[in-house]
């Protein structure tokens, strides 16, 4: 972000509003118009960055981060001192960094090379260029995976977007620019939306406005499907497509392909709400909640470590018998991974009395492990992988498991199978 004044409340909730991407790390980095300052922490960036440190703070630009690792990271590069934060995944991470270590780059405030996070590597080779878009096509040309990149400087904040996998949108209010992995940053501190990053691109953000500083011809473009379904807030708008809309589509072409007799409609809040509100809507079956999400849990799917994820689940929802007892639900999530989390709800959902339990999954079967992302570690993580689907439906004790097509969702965003990342399902 930068503005004309001070903008550390607006970069403070405007991070904030990234919040359910992922809850590990935070951090904060700013120009004061006398030096680049950042602070980083683990945990939730609402405590670890309380009002009163708030106060404390002062500066006309800045980025702030939520992160599965520590960052923003700070290097000193050929141009000057450059803090940087980075949302992606490294597919060649191993060979990059023994690359770099032979080259003598080295890595301050670790104590061994496995400990070197994706940040610090990129942070490195963007760093050692003559500049930040030297730097970048530098990076495109190195890895294998897909990044979305903002970096501080003392003149402004330099951003770029990879081959499409995770978004990136640039905003503006009276003077302020501000750029977000997700437009919903911009609802409640005033910004509008100008337009989104544009695969390959490289942009600069400075008092005088936005520029583009250059284009890169990465192939093939891909976007990532799994921010429709699951990854972003719902008040967000991916790629100029709403992603509540689009959920909400997904469950009504649910409802045409799989019709079910059934007395409610029922989400794995959260997020499966929107596609339960567009399948109940189509069906005309009663939406009715029958887990009730804790207010003061975390999202369970992005934790690193399973034994964190599988306890997350297990505490964040809350049954409601009345509601359940006798009934035939249809059960609407945005996918099933392991099978474990599924097995658990509908085991609840018969031990309070539920007649039949019908699954109605947002996205095709998952086959692989996202290469693009760290919460799914292997292939063989995935149920649908080790066993057929009627296997799976008898497992997780369904009466009917039905799952979401390619088709279903192209027609959903409305862009063709050739530019969606479609990797990790069944095609």
């Amino acid at each position: 972000m930068v503005s004309g004044k001070d903008c550390i409340r607006d970069l403070f909730l405007g991070t904030f509003y990234l919040q359910h991407r992922t809850q590990d790390y935070c951090g904060i980095a700013f120009n004061d118009n006398k030096a680049l300052e950042c602070y980083t922490h683990k945990g939730l960036l609402r405590q670890q960055f309380p009002k009163e440190a708030l106060r404390e703070m002062e500066g006309v630009m800045g980025i702030g981060s939520v992160s599965s690792e520590r960052q923003p990271v700070s290097e000193l590069s050929k141009s000057g001192a450059i803090i940087l934060a980075f949302d992606g995944n490294i597919i060649n991470y191993p060979e990059l960094k023994d690359q770099l270590l032979r080259e003598g780059a080295s890595f301050s405030g670790y104590k061994s090379p496995e400990e070197v996070s994706d940040t610090a590597l990129i942070s490195k080779l963007v760093a050692r260029e003559t500049d930040f878009v030297s730097g970048i096509k530098k990076l495109a040309g190195m890895m294998k995976g897909d990044f979305a990149i903002v970096a501080l400087t003392r003149e402004g904040v330099y951003t770029a977007r990879g081959w499409g996998r995770k978004p990136l949108v640039l905003g503006q209010k009276e003077g302020s620019y501000a750029v977000s992995s997700e437009s919903n940053s911009f609802v409640n501190t005033g910004f509008e939306i100008t337009r989104d990053v544009e695969p390959g691109e490289i942009v600069f953000l400075s008092r005088e406005g936005i520029k583009i500083l250059d284009r890169l011809d990465l192939k093939p473009i891909k976007y990532g499907t799994f921010e429709w379904i699951y990854t972003s807030h719902p008040a967000s708008v991916i790629d100029r497509k709403n992603v509540a809309e689009v959920r909400m589509e997904i469950g009504r072409l649910l409802a045409e392909k799989y019709p079910v007799n059934a007395d409610l409609v029922s989400p794995v809040p959260n997020s499966g709400r929107w596609h339960a509100l567009g399948y109940a809507k189509a069906s005309g079956i009663p939406y009715t909640e029958v887990f009730i999400r804790y207010d003061y849990s975390d999202r369970s799917y992005t934790p690193q470590e399973q034994t964190t994820r599988d306890e997350e689940a297990r505490t964040k929802l809350i049954t409601i018998k009345q509601i359940i007892n006798g009934k035939r639900i249809i059960l609407v999530d945005d996918s099933i991974v392991r099978g474990t989390q599924t097995l658990n709800k509908v085991e609840r959902l018969k031990q309070l009395g539920a007649k039949e339990v019908h699954a109605m999954i947002a996205c095709p079967p998952l086959m692989a492990a996202c290469k693009y992302g760290k919460s799914t570690k292997k292939d063989e993580d995935c149920i649908a992988r080790r066993m057929p689907f009627e296997q799976i439906r008898d497992k997780l004790k369904l009466e009917s498991l039905n799952y979401a097509t390619i088709e279903i969702l192209e027609k959903a965003i409305g862009y063709p199978r050739e530019i969606l990342c479609l990797d990790c399902w069944a095609t």
